[in-house]
């Protein structure tokens, strides 16, 4: 969580120069630096933290891509290599013939993938309503919490993965 107390500053200002950029409206902000200024104009000295338990529930989720990594690779080194197809088999499985272990490398590429989708799949929800609540407008501001009914409300189940 502590990586949060830096990336919450740098997403809030670039998501709002993002989305002003986007909309294609009159821009609010002409750059960083007046992001900055304007979040704490508008939300005190710990402005560019707005949202700060929105990024730390968002990176709550990491534990699931570390596990599952770790999961994934344990998996893939109980595969054998085999000559014919499926190619794969389980060490020790009947009729198995003796095959060679994946490498190390080979294991960590495809943990590595597969532990990243596990991560955006259960996390996507939470980004999706961190983002919103980050790039909302400054009038009326709904909290981090309510936004998950918000987005439930205004756009349903489909709110939550939209984009993905």
């Amino acid at each position: 969580w502590t990586v949060a107390l830096v990336a919450t500053p740098v997403e809030i200002i670039k998501m709002r120069l993002q989305v002003q950029y986007a909309s294609g409206a009159e821009r609010k902000y002409r750059g960083p630096i007046d992001v900055a200024r304007h979040l704490t104009k508008q939300y005190g000295a710990l402005g560019i933290w707005h949202g700060l338990t929105a990024t730390m529930s968002q990176r709550s989720f990491f534990f699931f891509l570390w596990g599952s990594y770790d999961v994934y690779s344990e998996w893939l080194r109980s595969l054998r290599m085999t000559p014919s197809f499926p190619y794969l088999a389980k060490a020790g499985s009947p009729g198995e013939v003796e095959g060679r272990p994946l490498s190390e490398k080979l294991i960590n590429f495809i943990a590595g993938g597969l532990a990243a989708n596990t991560f955006w799949c259960l996390c996507y929800p939470v980004d999706v309503v961190k983002n919103r609540f980050m790039t909302q407008g400054d009038e009326n501001p709904i909290p981090f919490r309510k936004m998950f009914k918000h987005v439930y409300r205004t756009e349903g189940l489909y709110g939550f993965v939209r984009g993905f």
